[in-house]
C-alpha cells in the first residue's frame, strides 16, 4: 500500500490549494464589495453636500421671487417687470440643475421622488402653482409657497440621514402639490376638448362630402 502515500500526499496537496484559491476568492470578492460600498457611500456624501449647498442658496433666491404682473401689457414697465421674472427664473434653473443630478445618485427611492416632486414644483413656480398663491397678499405669497416647498426638502433630507420616516408635507407644499395637479387636469381637459373637436369637424366634413 505504499503507493497510495504519493496519491494521498497529491490529494492534499489538490485540496489546500483548491481551499486557498476559494479562500483568495473570498477574500477578493469581500474586498471588492467593500470598495463598492465605499464608493457608493462617498457618492451618498457628496450628493448630500451638493443638496445642502443647492437648498442654502435656493432658499435665499427664492426671497427675490418677483410678485405677479400688475401692469399693462405693453409698457416700459410691465418690459422691465418681465425681464426680472425671467432673469430670476434662470437663476432657479442654474440652481436646480445640479440638484438634480445629485437627487438622481440618491439610493433612498422615496427620498429621491419626494425630491424630484420638490424640484418639479419649483420649475413650475410661474404657471403650476397659481392656485397655491391664492388668498395671500401678492407681495410674499409666491416666497411663502416656494419657501415652503424648499423646507420640506430640507426636512427629507435630514429625516432620511436620521433614518427615519420622511415628515409628512407642511401646508405651504400640500397647497403647491394640489396647484399643480389641478392645472394638469384643466390642461388634460383643454386638450381632450380641443381633440374632440377636432374629430368632430373631421365627422362633419365626411358627411357633406358624402
Amino acid at each position: 500500500m505504499d503507493w497510495l502515500s504519493p496519491v494521498s500526499g497529491l490529494v492534499g496537496a489538490l485540496v489546500g490549494a483548491g481551499a486557498g484559491y476559494f479562500g483568495t476568492r473570498q477574500a477578493q470578492s469581500r474586498a471588492l464589495a467593500a470598495e463598492r460600498q465605499a464608493r457608493l457611500d462617498a457618492k451618498q456624501d457628496v450628493a448630500t453636500a451638493t443638496l445642502s449647498d443647492t437648498f442654502g442658496k435656493l432658499q435665499r433666491h427664492v426671497r427675490e421671487v418677483p410678485g405677479p404682473h400688475e401692469l399693462a401689457p405693453h409698457t416700459e414697465e410691465f418690459a422691465e417687470s418681465d425681464a426680472a421674472e425671467r432673469t430670476w427664473d434662470q437663476k432657479l434653473e442654474d440652481l436646480t440643475a445640479p440638484a438634480r443630478i445629485a437627487v438622481g445618485v440618491l439610493r433612498d427611492e422615496a427620498l429621491r421622488a419626494r425630491l424630484h416632486q420638490s424640484l418639479d414644483l419649483l420649475d413650475a413656480w410661474q404657471s403650476g402653482l397659481e392656485y397655491a398663491y391664492r388668498g395671500r397678499a401678492s407681495a410674499r405669497s409666491r416666497a411663502w409657497v416656494l419657501r415652503g416647498i424648499l423646507s420640506h426638502a430640507v426636512e427629507c433630507v435630514g429625516a432620511w440621514q436620521r433614518e427615519e420616516p420622511l415628515p409628512e408635507p407642511n401646508e405651504a407644499y400640500g397647497h403647491a402639490v394640489e396647484s399643480l395637479e389641478l392645472k394638469r387636469e384643466q390642461a388634460e381637459s383643454v386638450a381632450e376638448a380641443e381633440a374632440q373637436y377636432v374629430r368632430e369637424r373631421r365627422a362633419r366634413g365626411r358627411g357633406g362630402q358624402a
